[in-house]
């Protein structure tokens, strides 16, 4: 059976090994409460029941952190804990934790960020941003065609056209820029070409 063999306590932090090597760092707490001390032996079962409740009140925190830096979709936060190398089960209790609380509401963050972003970059920018984030395609797609159900993106893309060309002369070229400049923002194709059009006829003779 797998056997305890070194713990080293340090700032409120346990690092547990286990048969020689490193495999996990627990709440000192919950090695008292489990009898986890050098030379004791555990199923897997239960080292990993130990694992999952000694690493919670340390991933918990880390999310906290986290979340309070600004507001995460699920799948990110599950990432950012997973790459902290915390076991899969501490992950689905953590989160599951917080999307109780409602820390966590990937329509919640959908929508703010469709809201924040609405003004700089077109649905398809948006909805991709969502979705790199971790956020379903039908809920990022909700979100986005919600925001933009309630304003144009014809006003939007022209409105960042203005912002970023707000001067100089009309011309195939001008025309060029602002159709790329307006796709790279996430506008559709068929809105990009008449922001191109309507800016190079204001703009030019």
């Amino acid at each position: 059976m797998p056997e305890v063999t070194r713990i080293i306590e340090r700032r409120g932090r346990a690092k547990v090994f286990v048969d020689g090597e490193f495999w996990a760092e627990l709440d000192p707490s919950v090695l008292f409460e489990r009898g986890l001390r050098e030379g004791t032996t555990l199923s897997s079962e239960e080292l990993l029941a130990a694992r999952v409740a000694g690493e919670g009140p340390l991933a918990m925190n880390r999310a906290l952190n986290i979340l309070g830096y600004r507001a995460r979709a699920v799948g990110e936060l599950r990432e950012r804990l997973a790459r902290a190398e915390y076991a899969l089960g501490t992950v689905d209790a953590v989160v599951g934790r917080l999307e109780e609380l409602g820390y966590l509401d990937d329509e919640e963050f959908a929508r703010e960020t469709a809201r924040g972003k609405a003004r700089k970059y077109g649905p398809r920018r948006i909805i991709g941003e969502l979705r790199r984030s971790g956020v379903s395609e039908e809920v990022a797609r909700g979100a986005v065609e919600e925001e933009f159900g309630e304003r144009s993106e014809h006003g939007a893309a022209l409105e960042a056209a203005r912002r970023r060309y707000n001067t100089g002369e009309g011309s195939d070229a001008v025309a060029r820029r602002v159709y790329g400049f307006l796709v790279r923002r996430g506008y559709s194709a068929e809105v990009c070409a008449e922001i191109a059009r309507l800016y190079r006829l204001e703009t030019g003779e």
